[in-house]
């Protein structure tokens, strides 16, 4: 990647700075400048959050979750990387985080920021803390969960003990399982339990294969019960600091006795699935949020379709989507965040592609958007996946 990179900004990208499900403020993922310096981008992009914020009528005050992408090159560094962004939110309490670290990054920069926040106008103004399961199972200075009414939200959640040694090192199923006992216990200090789990994502070491994918796909899976989670595993070069194989984040929605709240899904005919039997939902819509599991361009056997065609994959992707969203009367038009995960060398061509697919499918222009380069893909063949999250606007009866 060259310090000439056309993509520096939502902007280039064709996305807004920010947009909003309910009273969720989604802010795109905003980059440092390349060829500055660690701080210098650090700032950068965190002042890229402030404005979009501001944009959008919040704060910082407002933020109960960030995510923070940066090179692999850096990996040394990420408990600085995550001190001096953490001091920009100091919320009480603080917002959950998720770090991530790539082998390379939109625009050439070294690190991006995305941000979740809750409108200080709406309905979920009173947000309070989990206690972790243990000090370490979290990022030190964030919280491990935040609740605010039906939302919880999880930070990634690390194979660690109480004195930060990994626990299971090596062994990926064994850290899988840790992990979402952490995050079992975060939702069960905030009155909910994994029932409620509405989206999962996992960051896990791996080689885009198949294989690599399954053994942790399993224990998540086995951790809930049809209709689960939507969810996202992606493979990200590693290891993560510690011997760490797999970060794992959640959202949950929760009724105010703890129980999940009642969703509906969206499984169109013919859709992909899995290679495995698992419990996750390619589409849900609970309390008219709509929910995407990272969709892939896959047939019913998980087979990767048109293997190494990133236009076309990134084309039959939201084609999928355009039939999930469909299923509870929705559209494309009505999702509020898009994150893309694209397997790239990191350069501008591919980044064209995918623009050029995946923006005649919004009528409006792309929302709040994250581009999260992969060095490969989870499943075998893959190119791209995308998830979303949105909300369906009930149309008014005829007079």
């Amino acid at each position: 990647m060259t310090l000439t990179s056309r993509y520096r900004s939502p902007h280039d990208l064709g996305a807004r700075p920010h947009s909003r499900a309910q009273d969720i403020v989604f802010v795109s993922a905003q980059l440092g400048t390349a060829g500055d310096g660690l701080e210098d981008q650090i700032d950068q992009a965190v002042a890229g959050v402030v404005a979009a914020l501001s944009e959008a009528g919040a704060t910082v005050a407002d933020v109960v979750k960030l995510g923070v992408f940066y090179h692999r090159s850096l990996i040394a560094s990420e408990p600085a990387i995550l001190a001096r962004i953490g001091a920009a939110f100091p919320a009480d309490p603080r917002p959950v985080v998720t770090a991530i670290p790539l082998h390379t990054l939109v625009g050439g920069a070294l690190v991006q920021i995305e941000a979740i926040a809750l409108h200080p106008h709406g309905a979920r103004n009173a947000r309070r803390e989990a206690a972790p399961a243990s000090a370490a199972c979290h990022e030190p200075g964030f919280s491990a969960a935040i609740r605010a009414g039906d939302l919880v939200f999880v930070g990634a959640q690390m194979s660690r003990d109480e004195a930060g040694a990994t626990l299971h090192e090596g062994d990926i199923v064994g850290q899988a399982r840790v992990t979402i006992g952490h995050i079992g216990a975060a939702l069960g200090g905030l009155g909910a339990d994994l029932s409620c789990v509405a989206k999962l994502n996992t960051y896990y070491v791996g080689h885009g294969t198949t294989e690599d994918w399954t053994m942790a796909a399993r224990v998540r899976s086995d951790a809930f019960r049809k209709p689960g989670p939507g969810a996202t595993g992606v493979p990200v070069p590693g290891p993560y600091p510690g011997g760490l194989l797999l970060r794992q984040e959640a959202i949950g929605v929760a009724t105010p006795e703890g129980l999940a709240a009642p969703r509906d899904t969206s499984w169109p005919e013919g859709i992909w699935d899995w290679p495995v039997p698992v419990s996750f939902e390619q589409g849900l819509k609970i309390n008219d949020l709509l929910i995407l599991g990272g969709q892939i361009c896959a047939n019913p056997r998980g087979e990767a379709v048109y293997p190494g065609d990133l236009a076309a994959q990134a084309r039959n992707t939201m084609e999928w989507i355009d039939r999930i969203l469909a299923g509870f009367g929705a559209g494309i038009g009505d999702l509020a965040k898009v994150t893309v995960f694209i397997a790239t060398e990191g350069g501008d061509d591919d980044i064209t592609r995918v623009l050029k697919e995946i923006t005649p499918f919004f009528p409006a222009g792309l929302p709040a958007l994250t581009l999260v380069p992969l060095a490969r893909l989870g499943l075998t063949g893959l190119e791209i996946e995308i998830e979303g999250i949105g909300t369906l606007v009930p149309q008014a009866s005829p007079s």
